[in-house]
């Protein structure tokens, strides 16, 4: 017999089932970067196994690009000329 969870709706369909993943917030990083730089923020326990997501909010910027690695992500500013801010959302899915 298995054991945990289930939620139906109205129509008996199951909505949420111990099999589903939720997603989890993990944390906001803000900050700058220098211009031609990367900046490399550590978060504990993150890994490129498909179960971690980044979300960037700052200011829509096409010089800024992130890029998730082991224990960390890493923001790029590819403007030689300016500085940028960052803000990135952490999630483990």
């Amino acid at each position: 017999m298995a054991y945990g969870l289930q939620i139906w709706d109205a129509s008996g369909n199951v909505r949420l089932d111990t099999s589903d993943r939720e997603c989890r917030y993990v944390g906001f990083f803000t900050g700058s970067v220098s211009s031609s730089s990367s900046v490399a923020v550590t978060v504990s326990g993150m890994a490129t196994d498909g179960t971690w997501g980044l979300n960037e909010l700052a200011y829509s910027n096409f010089y800024v690009s992130v890029s998730m690695g082991s224990g960390q992500f890493v923001i790029s500013n590819a403007d030689q000329y300016n500085s940028h801010d960052y803000k990135v959302q952490v999630f483990r899915i």
